[in-house]
């Protein structure tokens, strides 16, 4: 390969925040919002011109899962105060029952009302934001701290010099750049989860896809009754295997998506979120990759659909209304930290106590080869993420917040979710601004003190006293349901648990 040797530039710097965040999903939303709600002075670098990362620009809907099998909430904090304001804009219905009975909570929204809510939190935080930046580098100092993150956009190269930084990049850029150690995918053999393009389809007539689902119950997870069907808010929709699998045969659906159909209802009547195409064998780190993954998701989701107007009742005038910004990736780097979460840890409900986060979902690995699903069932443990997880090696002024911290691959499976990763984001952000406000490094925060501000702030830890929010009406009625017309697998479904 042919290099160049690029000038020697002198770039200016435009900001000394206390904190910098890169990334605006839903860790840095999270880190940002909790950064500056603790007192420091927080700058926020996003690539595109809005924020919401895999909430809005990938279009992932519904957000999973904030509810324990009993209905009790176990994600609260910021994630928690979203859900509400979004309800109160009424473009989320809030917390929802999953009729696929995979979760015990789901809450569905408009991405574009996301869109504003969360400028609107970020805005009334004091959080300062740069917008249509990318991240490009991460200069390090004499003591191997990153001292200068460098930005590329239409006004060039910029400087930000900031004490702390964390990286909400997803995919642990600024601990790549910066030279810390990761890994990436299943350990094994480097092998990641695949990658899905969201998109949207509304003109659904719903009277007609309920009566539809009713005759062709057997298509569906766990078969749902007519009463199951008529009482939910929302409708979620899994199943079809097998119709599939012959339409893959007669090429009228494509090979390379996901062998089954999932969708979720969203607000506004007659629209869905589609999460069906599938793409195996993609490095979301390798711009190759991603291009490649853009052009054929694209047409994955037009011959999904056709197929879906062909085959499913109310689907008939059904057509797409918009497909995500970018693909959505599931999982590239993984920081190797302090402490390395497994899924013993999850399935195993550990809390530590260092933990600044709770996660219920099930581990969930879309398959990086073959068909078969791994999952779980989400809110059957309960878990706490340690701060360890946070710290990349060889750093001291860096966090890691997003599906991106310290863990193996099946654990990634579950802490990789959008709700679980703005709990992260919160307990990056808090410590982040004891951190600057006392002139320590990230390894130097006193967790006792972490953890007392999480929870006055509405962060529920699980040894932690709290108050119990529990909803009766989200209780998960089937918890041991075949998975078999959806492509799932649980191998843990006969582990005992280990309580040590």
């Amino acid at each position: 390969m042919k290099y160049f040797n690029e000038p020697v530039l002198h770039v200016p710097v435009i900001a000394e925040p206390d904190v910098l965040v890169i990334g605006g999903g839903p860790a840095g939303i999270g880190a940002a919002v909790a950064a500056a709600r603790n007192g420091a002075k927080v700058m926020l670098v996003e690539r595109y011109g809005f924020v919401g990362g895999n909430l809005t620009v990938a279009m992932v809907n519904p957000m999973f899962t904030f509810h324990d099998v009993n209905g009790k909430q176990v994600i609260r904090g910021i994630a928690g105060e979203l859900v509400d304001r979004l309800v109160a804009k009424t473009v989320s219905p809030g917390h929802v029952t999953d009729l696929t009975f995979d979760n015990a909570s789901m809450s569905p929204f408009d991405p574009e009302g996301m869109k504003l809510v969360l400028f609107e939190l970020l805005q009334e935080a004091g959080v300062e934001l740069l917008l249509h930046s990318a991240f490009a580098q991460a200069y390090t100092d004499d003591q191997g701290n990153v001292a200068t993150v460098i930005v590329e956009n239409k006004s060039g190269r910029q400087a930000i010099c900031s004490k702390l930084v964390i990286d909400c990049s997803a995919d642990a850029d600024v601990v790549a750049r910066a030279g810390a150690p990761f890994v990436k995918g299943r350990e094994s053999d480097g092998a990641m989860q695949p990658v899905t393009l969201f998109y949207r389809v509304a003109g659904v007539h719903m009277a007609n896809l309920k009566a539809w689902m009713k005759e062709n119950r057997h298509l569906l997870k766990d078969a749902p009754t007519d009463e199951e069907i008529d009482a939910q808010s929302a409708l979620a929709f899994l199943g079809m295997k097998e119709i599939i699998k012959e339409a893959m045969e007669r090429g009228e659906y494509p090979a390379d998506a996901a062998p089954r159909i999932l969708m979720y209802e969203l607000p506004q009547d007659g629209q869905f979120a589609i999460n069906c195409t599938r793409l195996q064998g993609i490095d979301g780190t390798d711009v190759f990759d991603l291009t490649r993954a853009e052009l054929e998701t694209r047409h994955q989701a037009w011959a999904v659909t056709e197929f879906m107007k062909r085959y499913i009742g109310g689907f008939e005038q059904a057509y797409i209304l918009d497909t995500g910004v970018q693909v959505g990736v599931r999982e590239t780097r993984h920081i190797i930290g302090d402490y390395t979460m497994t899924e013993q840890d999850v399935l195993n409900s550990r809390s530590f106590s260092d933990g600044i986060a709770c996660g219920t979902f099930a581990i969930d690995i879309h398959p990086p080869e073959g068909e078969q699903q791994v999952f779980t069932g989400s809110g059957k443990a309960v878990y706490e993420i340690p701060y360890r997880c946070l710290l990349p090696q060889g750093l001291d002024n860096v966090l890691v917040a997003g599906r991106c911290i310290s863990a193996t691959h099946t654990a990634f499976g579950s802490v990789r979710v959008m709700a679980t990763a703005m709990g992260i984001g919160q307990g990056a952000g808090t410590a982040a601004a004891i951190a600057a406000a006392k002139g320590l490094t990230t390894r130097q925060v006193d967790v006792g003190l972490l953890r007392s501000k999480l929870v006055e702030q509405g962060q529920y830890l699980m040894t932690e006293d709290a108050e119990a929010l529990v909803d009766a009406g989200l209780r998960l009625l089937k918890t041991d349901g075949s998975g078999g017309t959806a492509s799932h697998h649980n191998p843990f479904a006969n582990q005992a648990p280990d309580r040590n």
